[in-house]
């Protein structure tokens, strides 16, 4: 897919073994994400935008609460946001 179309395409990750954050703490994906909230935010307002994470479980409630509050931000109710996020 990079290869067919690379201004699409964004590739980030968190590596917590081998990674820190700005406060020299372990990396974790809902750290990455909050970095790039609003971005995230805006492409997530597009149909053709696709999102593919992977972690420990437990993970989800970072995500959640960095997401929740940019949807409740934008007027839009936290139980709608979590549907539409985990059936894309």
């Amino acid at each position: 897919m990079k290869e067919k179309a690379p201004e699409n395409f964004r590739l980030d990750f968190a590596v917590s073994r081998e990674q820190t954050n700005e406060k020299g703490e372990k990396m974790y994906i809902q750290t990455r994400m909050a970095q790039y909230a609003e971005e995230l935010w805006t492409l997530l307002q597009k149909d053709n935008t696709f999102i593919y994470m992977c972690g420990l479980k437990g993970m989800e409630q970072g995500i959640d609460e960095i997401m929740s509050a940019l949807a409740e931000r934008d007027g839009n109710i936290c139980q709608n946001y979590v549907v539409i996020f985990s059936t894309h």
